[in-house]
């Protein structure tokens, strides 16, 4: 678990990252929290992590123009907006973000927001295991974006990898056990954490990746989205 914090004022950085100090060390055996305040719009430093809170006023700088940009270089992970402006929440939702933090109600808002952080890594850092060359294989409910069925194989297409083998798929999503990972065609199942939007034909997941929704499966779907947004 990787946390960054985003914020030109460098003793409220350090004092907000005592409350996430005291949050996932409730729930991680190991994590890792790193406070940038210069250099925000070095893109790399938005990589490679699992959750994130930036300040929406960063000198001269928009957080909210940070994180459009985020979305070209295909990071999915709860984002925070922190500010001591409460009327930029509005404009902040046009980037989905997980929470918007007000700095005058800090106590407040993280304390309800800490609440929704943990039912969130209940439902997303559910470990699955399954075999893969012969050697046992763990990955995180989180990291899978969809899976495809061909002939009597699988590709299970994560953040990192792509992970083939023997097994068919309505075994693989019993494995899985989840119902936000559904399936959506003879041939295809999604990660409902992945999808960015859905018409009547097609899906297409945040990296961009678009697939077919077979008409028997569409209602499922809309359904189980449904329920995945409000949950």
């Amino acid at each position: 678990m990787k946390c960054l914090i985003i914020d030109d004022d460098i003793d409220f950085s350090h004092y907000l990252g005592q409350y996430v100090d005291n949050f996932l060390s409730s729930i991680f055996k190991k994590y890792e929290i790193k406070v940038q305040n210069d250099h925000f719009t070095d893109m790399s430093i938005y990589q490679d992590i699992d959750l994130l809170f930036i300040d929406i006023d960063l000198n001269d700088i928009s957080g909210i123009g940070i994180i459009k940009q985020l979305d070209n270089i295909n990071c999915n992970y709860p984002i925070i907006y922190v500010s001591s402006r409460r009327e930029l929440v509005f404009s902040s939702l046009s980037t989905h973000p997980f929470y918007f933090i007000r700095k005058q109600n800090l106590e407040n808002d993280i304390e309800e927001l800490f609440k929704l952080l943990k039912i969130y890594y209940k439902k997303t850092m559910k470990m699955i295991t399954f075999n893969y060359y012969g050697r046992k294989t763990c990955i995180f409910l989180k990291d899978i974006h969809y899976i495809e069925s061909y002939g009597k194989d699988i590709s299970i297409i994560t953040n990192d990898e792509v992970y083939t083998y023997r097994s068919g798929l309505k075994e693989a999503l019993e494995l899985i056990d989840s119902k936000y990972v559904v399936r959506i065609h003879r041939n295809y199942a999604v990660s409902l954490m992945f999808v960015k939007e859905i018409d009547k034909a097609n899906i297409i997941l945040k990296d961009k990746t678009q697939l077919c929704i077979g008409k028997k499966y569409y209602e499922n779907l809309i359904l189980l989205y449904k329920e995945f947004l409000l949950s």
